[in-house]
């Protein structure tokens, strides 16, 4: 079974879950679903099958599963607070924490990095410790980094605090749908409430909840005043002067808290291990499509090496038409070499015999009339040529093209895990021949032979 198979056997059972599923969990389950994922995210950091090419090209990934396997140990809820700048998210994480944490400035984007603060006094849920992390605003210069920042944070979130200080606009709306996952709780925080009338905010939150219909849940659209302004009251005495006193606003974010609280007595540790489960099956995805494409291209460098060296060997020594197709000793190397890239060695007489099995479809695919007519071709757009090479580079492109099919054809069989399928290969072979485009190999095959010819 190659890597992608098996990863996604590993990850289809966790994948599956919803919201709802974890309902359904009890808590008795937890901690064997918590031991599950740990064992999984461990499999995945340590399997020796991935390229160190692959993991180079994934370090931020491995980086995060990482943080997920350390998240899981120490029991973690993570509680990101989204949003664009100035909206309030570090005052909100400041005031719900309550110490002041996270700086906070009324200059434009105070928040340059992901930050991370355990928030003490609150391991009543399931012995669980909570972190609360400030990300970047998603407007802010160096937009898109600093989104991919807010991105990463949000994709290993329990609870996402989406912060607005007004009505939600449409950009809002999409990074809201963008960040959204089946398992994530997100809450909609409008923040700055003090800033408006009792019919603002009940106008406000009537809006953002028709905006927001089947992608959040009514319950988790909350109201906070996290930093609110000092209001200024003005007095006249008897005499007529005015004189301002200034009173202090209390901060509220007693809405934002209950949710939180509600969410972690309902999920539980469920939630967190369900999310960790889901976003490295995600990851683990990408890794499989990693190394799915760095195959391709390598399998490709071996066809195209191997198809010019038979190429040039037969221009320089040309050899009958019909024989093209049984001068197979390149052929069976480069069925070895492509095994070598799958990651599926085979051994003794193995690609001899894999070698004349393709030959044989194509032969059979092709006709007795196949060599007539592949000559015909080739010699047809040689108009190029010098004239006394135009032999030598046809036969030598009809080299190339054999071997590129045959190169093709078993690559194939190495996807398919050493296996033609249930249609065998006969129409493995037909599958490829019908979706190449034989002229265009014939061009390159012969600009590349007639380049090496001319230069001896």
């Amino acid at each position: 079974m190659d890597l992608h198979k098996r990863w996604q056997k590993i990850w289809r059972k966790w994948r599956s879950k919803s919201t709802e599923d974890m309902k359904q969990v009890s808590a008795s389950n937890t901690p064997d679903a918590t031991d599950k994922t740990l064992d999984s995210l461990h499999g995945l950091l340590n399997d020796e099958h991935i390229p160190a090419t692959v993991r180079m090209q994934l370090n931020d990934e491995y980086q995060q599963v990482q943080q997920l396997i350390d998240k899981l140990e120490k029991e973690q809820v993570h509680i990101v607070a989204f949003g664009k700048v100035s909206a309030g998210k570090s005052s909100l994480l400041n005031a719900l924490i309550g110490k002041q944490a996270f700086a906070t400035s009324p200059l434009h984007g105070e928040t340059k990095n992901r930050q991370s603060v355990h928030w003490d006094g609150c391991n009543q849920f399931n012995d669980q410790s909570m972190v609360v992390i400030d990300t970047p605003g998603t407007d802010e210069i160096e937009g898109e980094q600093r989104q991919k920042m807010a991105q990463d944070a949000a994709n290993i979130a329990d609870i996402i605090l989406f912060v607005i200080d007004g009505d939600l606009t449409h950009s809002q709306l999409q990074q809201l749908q963008l960040i959204s996952q089946p398992n994530t709780q997100i809450l909609v925080v409008l923040n700055k409430v003090d800033l408006y009338t009792d019919e603002e905010i009940d106008s406000l939150l009537l809006s953002i909840r028709e905006k927001t219909t089947g992608i959040i849940k009514p319950e988790n659209i909350v109201t906070s005043s996290a930093a609110p302004l000092p209001q200024i009251l003005i007095k006249m005495d008897k005499k007529g002067r005015q004189t301002r006193e200034r009173l202090t606003v209390e901060v509220d974010v007693s809405q934002v808290k209950q949710r939180i609280w509600g969410i972690l007595e309902q999920d539980g540790k469920t939630l967190t291990a369900l999310n960790a489960s889901i976003f490295a099956g995600e990851i683990s995805n990408k890794i499989a499509k990693k190394i799915t494409q760095l195959r391709a291209n390598a399998a490709e460098k071996v066809v195209t090496t191997y198809s010019i060296a038979k190429g040039i060997g037969v221009a320089f020594n040309p050899i009958p038409v019909a024989d093209l197709l049984i001068a197979a000793g390149l052929d069976v190397a480069m069925i070895r070499k492509l095994s070598q890239v799958y990651g599926l060695p085979i051994v003794g007489n193995e690609a001899t015999r894999l070698s004349l099995t393709i030959m044989a479809q194509v032969v059979a695919l092709m006709g007795a009339v196949w060599s007539v007519n592949l000559l015909s071709s080739a010699l047809k757009t040689v108009s190029a040529g010098l004239s006394t090479t135009l032999t030598a580079g046809a036969q030598g492109a009809l080299a190339y093209y054999a071997t590129y099919l045959v190169g093709k054809i078993a690559e194939q069989y190495f996807i398919r895990g050493k296996s033609w399928g249930k249609h065998g290969p006969k129409q493995v072979a037909k599958d490829i021949v019908s979706n190449l485009d034989k002229n265009s190999i014939l061009v390159e095959a012969r600009s590349k032979i007639l380049e090496r010819i001319r230069s001896k």
